[in-house]
């Protein structure tokens, strides 16, 4: 692996956004493993979309010394957490995949959500996702397809935009104003979508606020529209984003409204009653 990497101070990462240090808010915290966590933000560069990382990139998107970048690599490599491919670039190993799936089998709703959102896209040909929020980002815990859908891309553990997503508008719908600015300021700035989809954003919070849902029309994809909830914990916070989603062509904004919004805030009136209930 190259070590000859010099990253320009404040350059942005090659994902797009501003390198991200998770140990910095915990400086003074004597119990705080800087090392741990930096090892962590690694692992959290790869998703589906990007499976495969060099550490040139690696050092890009975290700010972190190639030197540090290579040890810490080395380190989960001999552990078996990344696995070498293609020269000086790696992808997570099966470690990564047990603690992925042991991640799930603590979160029951998303096993236990499965029916109701199968059924839910059964009766209208359509999409549905549950996402949980992971600092900017929002993960799939649970997706489900009708017959009628053309399968995208998103499975369970994609990662997706929290500002610049429909389940991430779904989330940030159940936030109260001021927390949802707030991590709109933080999240979205460096989102080179952020711009042009900001006008509908904040037409479907407006839309939320009134109704009780949020929509996104063709906002991300062409041709595909979606609704979009909030699932509040019990402490009153978003505890996930829920969507039901399809072509444009059979899922309009007025059948959306009509049809699919009533159900699809039933459902996540079920779900909630799921995490009260324990």
């Amino acid at each position: 692996m190259s070590t000859g990497f010099r990253r320009k101070p404040g350059a942005a990462s090659s994902a797009g956004r501003p390198p991200v240090k998770r140990d910095e808010p915990h400086r003074g915290d004597r119990q705080f493993v800087t090392a741990l966590a930096r090892g962590l933000e690694i692992l959290s560069c790869f998703s589906a979309a990007r499976p495969e990382i060099g550490g040139t990139e690696l050092a890009a998107m975290t700010g972190l010394p190639q030197p540090t970048v290579w040890r810490l690599c080395h380190t989960m490599m001999q552990l078996g957490y990344l696995v070498s491919v293609n020269g000086d670039r790696m992808r997570p190993g099966i470690p990564v995949l047990r603690l992925g799936r042991a991640a799930l089998s603590g979160i029951p709703l998303a096993e236990g959500a499965r029916g109701r959102m199968q059924a839910l896209v059964d009766r209208f040909g359509s999409a549905s996702g549950l996402g949980a929020r992971d600092g900017g980002r929002v993960v799939f815990v649970q997706r489900c397809l009708s017959d009628a859908q053309l399968l995208m891309n998103l499975k369970v553990g994609a990662r997706l935009p929290l500002a610049t997503s429909a389940v991430g508008w779904g989330l940030l719908a159940g936030y109260a104003e001021a927390e949802r600015e707030a991590l709109v300021a933080e999240f979205a700035a460096c989102d080179p979508r952020w711009p042009k989809v900001e006008p509908d954003f904040r037409r479907a919070m407006a839309e939320y606020a009134e109704r009780g849902f949020a929509l996104n029309i063709g906002t991300f994809h062409a041709g595909y529209n979606t609704a979009a909830v909030p699932i509040m914990a019990p402490d009153g916070t978003p505890a996930f984003g829920l969507t039901c989603a399809g072509s444009a062509v059979t899922h309009s904004p007025a059948f959306l409204r009509r049809e699919i919004a009533p159900e699809l805030m039933r459902v996540a009136r079920s779900f909630e009653a799921d995490l009260r209930d324990g």
